[in-house]
């Protein structure tokens, strides 16, 4: 089973790796305003809603290990809402 301090690590990487994706513009534009899905500092895809993300992200990843971000111009860190919303 994983600890809440593995959740926490996950979530805190993957927020960094994304704001790095961000500021270098790796992103593309036309994500603007879908959701990313990340897992071990990874965008693993894209999704039209939060829900879509996270029903995704059970089916795939058991462990619960993953978080995701709403791309829009203002960076606001909703992986550990994921984290929350899958316990």
């Amino acid at each position: 089973m994983v600890t809440k301090d593995e959740i926490e690590n996950e979530v805190s990487q993957n927020y960094q790796f994304f704001l790095r994706e961000k500021e270098n513009n790796h992103i593309p534009y036309d994500c603007l305003n879908k959701v990313a899905l990340l897992r071990k500092q990874q965008i693993i895809d894209y999704f039209d809603s939060i829900d879509d993300a996270l029903k995704y992200a059970r089916k795939v990843y058991e462990d619960g290990l993953y978080s995701v971000q709403k791309v829009n111009d203002i960076v606001i860190n909703l992986g550990y809402i994921g984290s929350v919303l899958n316990a």
